[in-house]
């Protein structure tokens, strides 16, 4: 049996998050000892009563100067895992403001989980480029996982031979999703779904001005908050398809809307791993997405592929087809993203 902590800012959000725990549970299934460290008690989840939820105070450092910030509350973050864990066999740090502070961690054994491809993810431009920089001073020397094959090319493309790198894919438990699609829904028009947070990756402006040229008899349902869902709303209304397109905003349980849908549509400009698009095909949704750095070539075949990402003729094409044929685009399930075999993957680093 083995001791894993696996450390996150907060629990509010949807894709790390939820990797995050499903991880954990399927650890302490396999007979481990998973917990999880927050560094800020925001929750969005339905929490695992078998999951230990450890909430490490980080406020108490955050205003300390940046130069010492780092150092002070990653030896603070160790004192307090030993104390309330005890010396864990493998560290799992997921997402950057928590990666800025373990990279400082004495702990054994710590891996640095990254979800996003960085060269998008912070727009990084030549060599001298600040955020390279500081990208640079937390990961180099360390041991990174990386969620999809794009990712770990993205980093090595940036920095080399300065890290060591490895793919284990996002983890998902099929048998949970469908028993949670199975809660009851309102009913709604038949509909296309998009699963995302409004923020400049997920490209929401393409996928409205897609839908505006698409020939579809049915209704766009868009589930998720953030930065950009006004400016959203108000394009969904100057295209004149305001009427169409429905924001329900973040949902605990997406699932039962995800399984109710026409087939589900990713317009995103970069991913690390899509679970949007492995959660649908769990349920048996088709799914069609922009070809974009990284994630969705790894997962569908090339017909449920729309290349270059910025074609909007083509994705409202490829989404006309879906709604003449959604079956054209339906596929299995593909195993090596099931949490059992991507647990195993995780625990062969603390071997």
């Amino acid at each position: 049996m083995k001791t894993i902590v696996l450390a996150v800012f907060s629990l509010q959000g949807g894709g790390a998050e939820r990797v995050v725990q499903t991880l954990a549970r399927t650890m302490n299934a396999m007979g481990h000892q998973a917990h999880i460290v927050v560094f800020k008690d925001d929750i969005d989840h339905d929490l695992d009563p078998e999951v230990p939820i450890h909430r490490f105070p980080y406020r108490l450092w955050r205003s300390l100067p940046r130069k010492i910030r780092g150092k002070v509350a990653a030896m603070a973050f160790d004192r307090f895992v030993k104390k309330h864990i005890g010396v864990p066999d493998l560290v799992l740090s997921n997402l950057f403001p928590v990666d800025l502070i373990l990279s400082h961690s004495q702990l054994p054994n710590v891996h640095f989980v990254m979800h996003s491809t960085a060269s998008h993810e912070y727009a990084l431009g030549g060599q001298q480029n600040a955020e390279l920089e500081k990208l640079r001073c937390v990961y180099s020397g360390k041991k990174c996982i990386c969620v999809s094959k794009g990712v770990k090319e993205d980093m090595q493309a940036l920095f080399g031979k300065s890290l060591e790198t490895r793919t284990i894919y996002n983890p998902v438990e099929p048998a949970l999703i469908q028993q949670q699609a199975g809660e009851p829904v309102p009913p709604r028009k038949d509909y296309i779904v998009n699963v995302g947070k409004f923020k400049k990756a997920k490209r929401h402006d393409r996928l409205l001005h897609a839908y505006a040229q698409a020939k579809t008899p049915y209704d766009l349902l868009l589930v998720g908050t953030g930065p950009l869902l006004e400016e959203t709303k108000a394009l969904a209304h100057s295209l004149g398809i305001a009427d169409r397109v429905h924001f329900v905003g973040f949902q605990k349980n997406p699932f039962p809307l995800i399984k109710a849908a026409k087939f589900m549509v990713v317009s995103s400009e970069y991913e690390g791993l899509n679970m949007t698009i492995l959660e649908a095909i769990v349920l048996g949704v088709p799914v069609i997405s922009t070809d974009c750095p990284s994630g969705p070539a790894e997962i569908l075949p090339t017909q449920n592929l729309v290349s270059p990402p910025d074609n909007i003729e083509a994705l409202s094409a490829r989404m006309t087809e879906a709604s003449d044929n959604p079956e054209r685009f339906r596929i299995d399930f593909p195993e090596k993203f099931d949490a059992k075999a991507v647990t195993r993957a995780y625990m062969s680093l603390s071997a």
